[in-house]
């Protein structure tokens, strides 16, 4: 849950933001909302390289959106979306929703 007073949640969503402005990092959360990946994988289906997918996965990492693992065989690394940053940013666009209102309504 978002509390708008706390200076870490403000951090975090600042810090959230900001790296989601980045095409490659976006693409890299809507690819990892489908499930783990390996940067072979984001290779193949992104139009970017090595380097720029590695340094936005770092970036994810970084702001805790993104954690490492293993595939089920133990052997190469996969990326896993950490879903309590989206629950976080989730809950402050429900908040600000709420503050808005129904627009519909409000004209009326």
């Amino acid at each position: 849950m978002f509390d708008a007073e706390n200076a870490d949640s403000q951090l975090f969503l600042t810090r959230l933001f900001q790296c989601l402005a980045n095409p490659n990092t976006r693409k890299i959360v809507e690819l990892l909302a489908l499930g783990p990946r390996s940067l072979g994988e984001f290779l193949q289906v992104m139009d970017s390289t090595e380097a720029r997918i590695k340094a936005a996965i770092q970036v994810l990492q970084t702001v805790g959106l993104v954690s490492e693992g293993k595939d089920r065989g133990g052997t190469a690394t996969v990326y896993l979306l950490n879903r309590t940053g989206l629950n976080l940013a989730q809950s402050w666009l429900d908040r600000v929703d709420s503050i808005a209102g129904d627009p519909i309504k409000s004209e009326n």
